[in-house]
């Protein structure tokens, strides 16, 4: 494969006093990340009180004209551009022009009137009730909207899912409403309202919408895998209906430089960021670990961060902030997959001193190649030698087995499947969804009976799961 042809090696440090033990450390778990995840490109790197300390790239930022990932590579960046509108909205709260909570259509008075009114604070929070994507498409959605308004007016006729502030639920496409208001209040578009107050005051010189027409430097193609877990190019997406939550492109460095203004009062004041990472009290009394663009949380070691991660089509992306040390880590990848982990957490962990686990390999996609190319029983017995091997490198969870599983029934080798979770039944009996993928099996090969007997026993581990309580009954039982 090309990663075994060609690797990327690129780290630099620009803090002379940091440790060069930890900087080797970085560059390994890098290397090792990428080699073992078996993706396309990873760029990463840490910011220590506005010095960058660490970059680390590997791989291609273009597979197909093998143009490496380096410091100048631009990605999607996905829902961390959530952090950004936050910002930007803050501002406006700055100067008197927007407050946290009034209703909306006082600022975007196009907007219909609900069953009930929200404040732009719900809609930060996400919880204002607004809808997220429906199942038919709109994530990846191929329509061009000319301006915030015209997606306003889309999302115009939609009825709120409850009512504002009992109710949490994470959606991109209301920070939509946020941008429209940015627009109405300061006068301009809201692209130029990012490049005049937050872009151009940071020095993020590689930030833009992710407009699919437009020729952007150095932008990074983005890919998923098929059903047979081969790496391929991502569907084609315009992500003009979601700009403000989910559609900026940016670079490693341009997020660290956001993070640092962020961190020293320069985009907005001390006051509004204290705001922003404070979690959301609802209307019962219960909170959630969401401020007004960030999420929060807390390490290993009792560390207090801020962070948004972020997954679009053909990219995944994190941007994770520990206020009090003044460190800010960012991990862009052009892939969407299962299992990518969180190389910036990781990464953040090195230099703070503590010890990583090396990535692990996929034990269901190393499998599924060997089902592939010798047959079930190959791969079964390579399972045993592995499972026995206590330094082995390969993520062994019963989790991994599952996908494995599951890989098998998505392109209908049915046999196989049923020899392997026949095993897997064995190995984790207590494990409903073992038996669920057993059941899948046989009833796709034809065997109700067995379904029905396999799905039985999943409901007496999970008696309340719908799908097994489906299946039962389709069956007959």
């Amino acid at each position: 494969m090309l990663r075994v042809l060609f690797l990327i090696f690129l780290s630099f440090c620009t803090y002379n006093s940091f440790p060069q033990n930890i900087n080797k450390k970085l560059d390994q778990y890098l290397t090792d990340y990428y080699i073992n995840k078996d993706i396309p490109s990873v760029a990463t790197g840490i910011n220590n009180d506005g010095k960058l300390i660490w970059f680390g790239a590997r791989g291609f930022a273009d597979i197909e004209n093998n143009v490496p990932a380096t410091e100048k590579s631009v990605y999607r960046i996905a829902s961390v551009s959530k952090v950004i509108t936050a910002v930007a909205i803050m501002q406006l709260v700055e100067q008197g022009k927007i407050k946290l909570d009034e209703d909306i259509r006082k600022y975007i008075p196009y907007y219909p009137a609900k069953r009930w009114k929200f404040t732009v604070r719900q809609l930060l929070s996400h919880t204002a009730g607004i809808r997220n994507y429906k199942s038919t498409g709109e994530f990846e959605s191929k329509e061009f909207f000319e301006s915030t308004k015209e997606t306003i007016n889309y999302l115009a006729k939609d009825s709120l899912e409850f009512e504002p502030g009992t109710k949490y639920l994470y959606t991109t496409l209301s920070y939509n409403l946020l941008a429209a208001i940015i627009e109405n209040v300061s006068g301009i578009p809201f692209p130029q309202y990012l490049k005049n107050n937050i872009f151009l005051p940071a020095e993020m010189n590689s930030t833009y919408p992710d407009i699919q027409r437009n020729i952007i430097p150095f932008r990074v193609k983005g890919y998923d895998r098929n059903k047979y877990r081969q790496i391929q190019n991502a569907a084609l997406a315009d992500l003009s209906i979601k700009i403000p939550g989910g559609g900026l492109l940016s670079s490693v460095e341009d997020l660290l430089k956001f993070s640092d203004n962020l961190l020293k009062g320069k985009l907005i004041t001390q006051n509004s960021f204290g705001l922003m990472i404070t979690p959301t009290k609802l209307k019962d009394g219960k909170t959630v670990n969401y401020g007004l663009g960030f999420a929060i949380g807390t390490d290993n070691s009792g560390r207090n961060f801020i962070s948004h991660s972020g997954i679009g089509t053909g990219f995944s992306s994190l941007l994770i902030i520990y206020p009090q040390e003044r460190i800010s880590s960012v991990q862009l990848i052009n892939i969407r997959d299962r299992n990518l982990g969180d190389p910036a957490y990781d990464i953040a962990e090195i230099f703070f001193g503590s010890e990583i686990e090396k990535p692990k390999k996929s034990l269901a996609d190393f499998l599924f190649k060997i089902t592939s190319g010798y047959g079930i029983d190959s791969s079964l017995q390579v399972y045993q030698k592995i499972k026995s091997d206590t330094t082995t490198s390969f993520n062994t969870s019963k989790e991994e087995l599952l996908l494995f599983g599951n890989d098998l029934l998505s392109v209908e080798r049915y046999y196989a499947a049923i020899r392997f979770f026949r095993l897997f039944t064995t190995e984790y009996p207590d494990y409903a969804e073992a038996y669920i993928g057993l059941g899948d099996a046989y009833y796709k090969d034809g065997n109700r009976g067995l379904a029905l007997k396999n799905f039985r026993q999943a409901a007496k581990l999970q008696p309340s799961n719908k799908y097994v309580k489906d299946m039962i009954k389709r069956l007959g039982g």
